[in-house]
């Protein structure tokens, strides 16, 4: 496994990190990054590859759920640095498209002295839309950032994910933020600190 050779650790890594601290106070925001000349391997998307490049260190761990997970710890491994760590500790948890929520019961959710020592999820998706598409749901965010409500339409990611996600956060200010990147290098972020609801758009 090669490190990226086109991806500049400095000036791209803060560029994309400037990008998801404005998707993560915005949530509801669909931020795009810039296609770039990697080759990440299969089952981890441009888009979740970059994100994984701006946020993880030396002092950060990483769980990776899902098919061809080892060629992509490896892949994480080889171009940030980070450690590979069990569920329960990790920092970051990569989910592929589809993911069901199974076995994440164990990631962090933060404790009350210190809420924010909890996980963030990164999941795979197919589209992030503003508009229906095939197989999307609408996601409606509320709270922090938004004004009034925010639309979102989103296909390949699971209702079971969802629902976990929202009954992590239901406690708030503990709970998990919620990173979603599909095919097309867009990004969307659901913060813990933000209520949503979903529904099936319709649309085939």
């Amino acid at each position: 496994m090669q490190t990226e050779l086109n991806y500049d650790t400095v000036f791209d890594a803060q560029q994309h990190f400037r990008l998801l601290l404005d998707s993560m106070s915005r949530p509801g925001k669909i931020n795009t990054f810039t296609e770039m000349d990697i080759l990440p391997p299969d089952g981890l998307n441009q888009a979740a590859s970059l994100t994984g490049f701006a946020l993880l260190n030396p002092e950060v761990t990483y769980y990776v759920t899902g098919d061809n997970n080892d060629d992509i710890a490896t892949y994480l491994l080889v171009n940030t640095a980070s450690q590979e760590a069990d569920i329960s500790v990790a920092d970051y948890i990569f989910l592929q498209e589809g993911h069901n929520a199974n076995g994440l019961d164990n990631a962090r959710t933060g404790t009350p002295i210190y809420p924010e020592d909890s996980a963030t999820l990164i999941a795979a998706a197919i589209l992030i839309s503003e508009q229906p598409h095939k197989g999307s749901l609408a996601i409606i965010l509320k709270g922090p950032g938004v004004n009034g409500e925010a639309e979102v339409f989103v296909s390949g990611i699971s209702i079971e994910l969802l629902d976990f996600v929202k009954e992590q956060n239901a406690e708030y200010p503990l709970g998990t933020d919620l990173i979603i990147t599909d095919r097309q290098n867009h990004i969307l972020c659901i913060p813990r600190s933000n209520k949503f609801t979903y529904t099936h758009t319709g649309s085939n």
